[in-house]
């Protein structure tokens, strides 16, 4: 009687020890087809797209004022600049757009410091050989609605000097030559509207 015993207390435990060999052995393969497979990351992607209409833009300038990002668009033809606020890139919103000097068919924007831009467009009429064409000095302290404090005809070549805060600028008339204030001026200027500035009709405050 004890040997009979024995023997099925010996199969008892031969076979709760095949039991769990075989879910040790099966578990692993369980847990991996349940373990979802996490996707590598995309390197780049697209965020956001905003349709512009008209012509391709042939360059692209940030300005940024006040945590505010505008991006300024020149495109190729008589539609002029496009001003996009990208401050959430995610969700782009377009401002407004801006013609060209002259309603020329394109033309050219640069940004230089202290808040101005050029923006030049080739006369029409103009031969090809002595191209010329109109320059706008443009005032971008507010970003939406740029402002023209200066404008010239004819004009055949212009250079920046960003060191000394200078415009060169050439026309029939011979040699222009413009000084801007420094952009740390500019927003020096610009402070908080005082009691006292209620009595200044020039103030510069905001």
């Amino acid at each position: 009687m004890k040997s009979v015993l024995n023997s099925i207390t010996r199969n008892h435990a031969t076979l709760v020890l095949a039991l769990v060999v075989s879910f040790v052995a099966i578990s692993p393969s369980a847990g991996a087809r349940n373990r979802a497979v996490k996707p590598a990351p995309q390197p780049a992607t697209v965020i956001a797209h905003l349709p512009l209409g008209g012509a391709s833009a042939s360059e692209m300038f940030l300005l940024e004022q006040r945590g505010t990002q505008y991006l300024y668009l020149g495109q190729t033809s008589n539609d002029g600049v496009a001003i996009v606020d990208v401050t959430k890139p995610n969700q782009p919103s377009f401002v407004k757009r801006i013609a060209w000097p002259n309603e020329g068919s394109s033309g050219r924007l640069q940004i230089i410091s202290g808040g101005l831009a050029l923006a030049e467009a080739p006369d029409p009429a103009a031969e090809t050989v002595s191209r010329t064409g109109t320059l706008t000095v443009l005032d971008l302290s507010d970003p939406t609605n740029p402002r023209t404090i200066l404008s010239f005809s004819g004009v055949t070549s212009t250079l920046a000097d960003d060191g000394r805060n200078l415009i060169y600028i050439t026309n029939s008339d011979g040699l222009w030559i413009v000084k801007h204030l420094p952009e740390q001026a500019i927003a020096a200027e610009r402070h908080g509207c005082l009691s006292e500035d209620a009595f200044d009709e020039f103030a510069s405050c905001q």
